[in-house]
């Protein structure tokens, strides 16, 4: 069942589907990268009489702009989670990721890091057993005025499939530290290097 105004009186079953509900907001670096991007390519096309003839250059970052509001119209249109009696599903923009429920180690509410522009202060990640951690697209509360209570139905229905209550486990606590450490760090490389390579583009385009 979809979640919607109308299905909040029957929250109790397993076969749940959540979509978008509300208006999408994108982190600061987006914004601003996409800005120029854009920005660069009015100046250089309006006052830079060399910038045909570097015309290839032009094609590959309009391509990789084209790629990313694609992606965002795809994400904005298929993006969802999907929980029924196997398991649980989050599907983005061009993949579905599906951890069964003797797979899910936790499913947590996790607040989003400081310094963004966006409307949510929370989002739900499933941790299977081996600390890897699964997203769940739209599950939030800027789509979900009810956010907790709604995860907390969650987990009570899902720990009756999983077969057992939710618990911690030590080991599996330092795997989730460790991958989300490792996240972070990749993260950051891969901003890094998006920003860096931008103005070299721009730098190498005037």
């Amino acid at each position: 069942m979809s979640v919607d105004n109308e299905d909040y009186s029957d929250v109790r079953g397993i076969e749940r589907e959540y979509g978008r509900r509300r208006a999408l907001s994108l982190s600061w670096w987006q914004i601003v990268i996409t800005v120029l991007i854009i920005g660069n390519f009015v100046l250089q096309a309006t006052t830079n009489p060399y910038f045909p003839a570097r015309r290839w250059i032009e094609i590959v970052v309009l391509v990789i702009v084209l790629a990313r509001v694609v992606l965002a119209v795809l994400y904005r249109q298929r993006a969802r989670t999907i929980v029924g009696a196997q398991g649980i599903a989050a599907r983005d923009a061009v993949r579905t990721e599906t951890r069964t429920w003797g797979d899910v180690y936790d499913i947590r509410a996790e607040l989003r890091a400081s310094g963004r522009i966006e409307k949510a202060q929370w989002t739900t990640y499933v941790y299977d057993n081996d600390g890897r951690r699964m997203r769940l697209p739209y599950f939030d509360d800027w789509q979900l005025p009810d956010f907790h209570a709604e995860l907390a139905d969650l987990r009570a229905v899902s720990a009756l499939h999983r077969g057992m209550a939710w618990e911690l486990r030590p080991e599996t606590e330092d795997r989730i530290r460790r991958r989300v450490r490792n996240s972070k760090v990749w993260g950051a490389v891969y901003v890094a290097a998006v920003i860096i390579a931008v103005f070299a583009a721009i730098s190498f385009l005037t």
